[in-house]
């Protein structure tokens, strides 16, 4: 197949071949996606065969998006498994709770309320320690200090109650 009978191909199906994957898809950039990558793969493999018919473009747009949509399937069923592993690992048992109710009494009876707040901002709120130490007006190693002493004084009080 010649370059211009390429293009004529392109030029003359490619709207067809829209419809088909949008049919299938029912959305626009994923259909102009498939469409453009099924040409594209032309070029790369087939080195312009004479061979290529119309009829294997449909054949190729319409596997192609049957193989998005089984792709997208599996990913929101396991996006939906680990939603539910997270919703079970987030149920402790009534040991674990107790253990959680002692270390945030420590937590709020025995450090300072400025390490209380760094060490929340920084764990219950996911922050970086540049965004606490700019918030609080303090430095970067400030906030590093303050998280040391906090995880080392919780370290020290419960691995010696533990044992």
């Amino acid at each position: 197949m010649k370059e211009e009978e390429f293009d004529d191909l392109f030029r003359n199906s490619y709207a067809r071949l829209y419809r088909l994957a949008y049919s299938i898809l029912h959305d626009q950039e994923d259909s102009r996606d498939i469409v453009s990558g099924v040409f594209a793969d032309l070029l790369d493999k087939y080195k312009l065969s004479s061979e290529i018919t119309e009829a294997y473009l449909f054949s190729m747009v319409r596997s192609r998006s049957i193989d998005l949509l089984r792709h997208r399937k599996v990913e929101d069923e396991v996006r939906q498994q680990l939603l539910l592993e997270n919703r079970i690992q987030a149920l402790p048992d009534v040991e674990h709770e107790e253990h959680i109710k002692d270390v945030l009494s420590f937590i709020n009876t025995q450090l300072t309320p400025l390490t209380r707040t760094v060490l929340r901002m920084c764990y219950d709120e996911k922050r970086k320690y540049k965004e606490v130490a700019s918030e609080l007006g303090i430095s970067v190693q400030a906030v590093n200090k303050h998280i040391s002493q906090a995880l080392r004084k919780l370290r020290e009080h419960f691995n010696t109650s533990a044992t």
